[in-house]
């Protein structure tokens, strides 16, 4: 399977070792406009600029989701062209041969993802690029599905909140320890008890905490320690939220 990869941020240096590390992907070019090099360490060709690509079985962009469709209008009109976006609608790509290559997953820089362990949305337009997709995901050791964007679209937004907004309160809450003199380090054990319980119930049936319990005596304390107003407010309508649905679930 020959493949050029357009992008070298944090996901697309991630499927980079990927690809380079797997025999039966034969990765052509490697796409990135800042580079400085004219070939990796492993001897894939780099290039800067798209007039410089070839042509290859299927052009994978891992770029920000404001340059994709500027990006993808440089390419074949006839090429398959897939991107790897959460929130981009598979029409996005001009292309007629199309499609979404999605890892579900957190990306860092220092980080080596192992494919294995994670889902892989697929989409396209033509059931034999839906195929080739699949057989690339399963390649790497990933875990393919196929999702509409709609669906993709949706589980964006769930990834949002599970793992953006978690770790953003995860941020305030090391603040919180830190003015205190305490290691976030604490937190952990619980942080990880949190993740376990969702393996074996449903997030609702594992809810605690003062909002759940009304206990107003706690809030107001918590409220009064909070001097980020910012954070006052997201304490604020966390508790309303959780109370709010389990008054529903009553209903």
């Amino acid at each position: 399977m020959k493949i050029t990869l357009l992008g070298a941020g944090k996901l697309g240096k991630q499927l980079y070792r990927a690809f380079v590390n797997t025999p039966e992907i034969n990765l052509v070019q490697w796409y990135d406009r800042s580079a400085l090099s004219k070939e990796s360490p492993e001897g894939i060709p780099i290039i800067t600029s798209l007039s410089e690509i070839q042509e290859t079985n299927l052009y994978l962009l891992s770029i920000s989701d404001d340059a994709l469709v500027e990006v993808a209008n440089k390419l074949p009109s006839t090429s398959f062209v897939v991107h790897t976006a959460g929130s981009v609608p598979m029409d996005a790509i001009p292309q007629k041969r199309r499609g979404v290559f999605y890892p579900l997953q957190s990306f860092s820089e220092n980080q080596v993802i192992d494919f294995s362990t994670i889902p892989i949305g697929i989409e396209s337009t033509d059931e034999k690029d839906t195929a080739m997709l699949m057989q690339l995901a399963h390649l790497m050791g990933g875990r393919p599905q196929n999702l509409s964007s709609n669906q993709r679209e949706t589980l964006h937004l769930s990834a949002v909140l599970v793992n953006n907004f978690t770790n953003h309160l995860l941020t305030h809450a090391a603040k919180l320890c830190a003015s205190q003199n305490l290691s976030f380090e604490l937190l952990r054990p619980l942080l990880i008890e949190t993740v376990r319980k969702t393996e074996q119930l449903k997030p609702h049936e594992a809810q605690t905490g003062p909002a759940l319990r009304n206990d107003q005596k706690t809030i107001h304390r918590h409220l009064e320690r909070i001097y980020d107003p910012a954070l006052k407010n997201i304490y604020k309508t966390l508790t309303t939220s959780i109370q709010t649905y389990y008054e529903n679930e009553k209903l």
